[in-house]
């Protein structure tokens, strides 16, 4: 059975002689972790523009018009254009994590896409798995030093160290790889038809592909993407951004921390907006 990234690969009229051509041209290990190593970085800055804007969006909603109600500026109408163009920004962001290509030519895994699918198609390779968790066994440095300064110590205390090593590696191999199967598993759901993170992508890639990145007269799309579906995909994309940064570098991203300070930020400038905006009605 195919695993959900491999589903690409085939189709009805594609034999199975070309199936193998393209198997027999996969990726080496060393290409698939050098474009792991690439992705993730740019996949966590894609995931904290995202956690801006959306903290912009919301601050402002939940501070201007409540703010605003029983003024009237002609500016109103220049503060709802702004917080279009935030929404249709976040879209874009949104469509932009979560971005590939329905292609039997280009499976998953060799698409250029610094996105959540694709890296979980990477990660689902069983030699960069292995070669993550090897590197993993290094993410706490400083035990060949602490060797250096206990030279001249017992025996016994350098025993000590190697166990702490030993046991050090072995547990930043463990969390390297649930890691790695929290992310999987998350990057499955996408496909998942009874997942609401399934449907709330495809609106958001409709949106994006029929009337963001193209207005196209003869292709609306099935359905425009709710606020609400913006909501759930940024929060999927935080999970992924997290552990991506977990199981390939061994570093935390604290996000969550950023979106408080971005909302705290927000306000402030939210306040300042209306602020302005009751003076302008005021004159």
């Amino acid at each position: 059975m195919l695993a959900w990234w491999q589903v690409l690969r085939v189709t009805e009229d594609e034999d199975v002689s070309e199936q193998g051509a393209r198997e027999a041209m996969a990726l080496s290990t060393e290409e698939a972790l050098r474009r792991v190593k690439s992705i993730v970085p740019m996949l966590v800055a894609d995931v904290q523009t995202a956690i801006l804007s959306h903290a912009v969006l919301e601050a402002s909603n939940d501070t201007i018009p409540p703010g605003m109600k029983g003024h009237w500026t002609e500016f109103n109408e220049t503060y709802n254009a702004v917080q279009n163009a935030l929404t249709l920004k976040l879209a874009l962001d949104i469509a932009r994590i979560f971005d590939l290509s329905v292609s039997a030519r280009y499976p998953a895994e060799e698409q250029d896409k610094a996105s959540v699918q694709v890296l979980g198609a990477l990660l689902q390779r069983e030699d960069v798995t292995a070669e993550l968790e090897k590197a993993a066994a290094g993410w706490m440095p400083g035990f060949d030093s602490a060797r250096d300064d206990f030279a001249d110590m017992p025996d016994g205390v350098s025993g000590v160290l190697d166990e702490m090593a030993e046991d050090a590696a072995e547990e930043n191999k463990a969390d390297c790889r649930a890691a790695l199967n929290a992310f999987v598993a998350e990057a499955a759901k996408l496909s998942d038809e009874s997942d609401p993170t399934h449907g709330a992508l495809k609106r958001v890639r409709e949106f994006r592909n029929k009337r963001l990145a193209h207005s196209l007269f003869d292709k609306e799309p099935d359905a425009f993407p709710r606020y609400s579906d913006l909501d759930l995909l940024l929060a999927v994309a935080k999970n992924a951004a997290r552990l991506a940064k977990l199981a390939v570098e061994g570093g935390n991203t604290e996000l969550e921390e950023q979106a408080a300070r971005n909302r705290e930020n927000s306000e402030g400038y939210a306040a300042c907006v209306l602020d302005g905006l009751k003076r302008a009605s005021e004159e």
